[in-house]
């Protein structure tokens, strides 16, 4: 799995409030990924621009009973493909861009029609798709979120996978649930830090890193732990 970003996607916190709060990524990738002809492993999925082997989309459908969603959904593909045992590389050159309406692109994109523009014809959609999104990927940040209150249809479908644990996922890069919190300065890790040392751990049948033999446990450089990065 890829995606054409030379910038690392290393930055996400958690947005909403109680039974409605979520984990998206929050802005544009964090500095040049420092690759060199070959692609780079990160944490994280983007869906800016991806492409993988069709198995891909076999294993890892996307969900058809989120409607609303737009922030959150990437963590969710992400979280999900994690757990199903698919790692994510940032390619050595960008091949594609997105216009956003900044600058001298305003005048041109706030024309442009967006989904939630008709929210108000479907009250309520969003929240319940976001209880649905952590519910079914492991990732509420409340033990108070009534299950009842959620769409559960297709739910192992649409769910986690068995090669990873979502608590692989989190412990590894620093995610913290209940106190709603990220490590921050993930982005000083990712990159060829990230890749010397996770990929000496590929599976010999080259399926995936296995993060088994991965004992590392991001925490913030910042707060006194320099040699985290070494």
């Amino acid at each position: 799995m890829s995606h054409s970003l030379t910038h690392t996607q290393c930055n996400s916190d958690f947005s909403g409030s109680g039974p409605y709060s979520y984990m998206a990524h929050t802005q544009q990738p964090q500095g040049e990924a420092n690759i060199h002809g070959t692609p780079t492993l990160e944490p994280y999925f983007a869906v800016g621009f991806s492409f993988a082997r069709g198995h891909f989309v076999v294993n890892m459908p996307y969900d058809q009973h989120l409607p609303m969603v737009f922030q959150g959904e990437e963590i969710s593909m992400g979280v999900r493909a994690f757990t199903h045992g698919y790692d994510f590389y940032t390619p050595e050159r960008s091949v594609c861009f997105h216009m956003y309406a900044l600058g001298k692109n305003l005048n041109i994109r706030k024309k442009v029609k967006l989904f939630w523009e008709h929210s108000h014809l479907y009250r309520g959609a969003s929240a319940r798709s976001f209880m649905r999104l952590a519910g079914i990927t492991g990732m509420n940040t409340t033990d108070t979120v009534d299950p009842k209150l959620w769409n559960h249809q297709d739910e192992e479908l649409y769910g986690n996978g068995r090669v990873r644990t979502i608590e692989t996922f989190l412990d590894t890069f620093g995610i913290h649930l209940k106190e709603r919190r990220v490590e921050k300065h993930l982005c000083g890790f990712v990159g060829m830090n990230m890749q010397n040392k996770f990929v000496p751990h590929l599976r010999k049948n080259r399926m995936g890193i296995d993060y088994d033999k991965i004992k590392f446990r991001f925490k913030d450089p910042n707060l006194g732990r320099p040699e985290l990065f070494g």
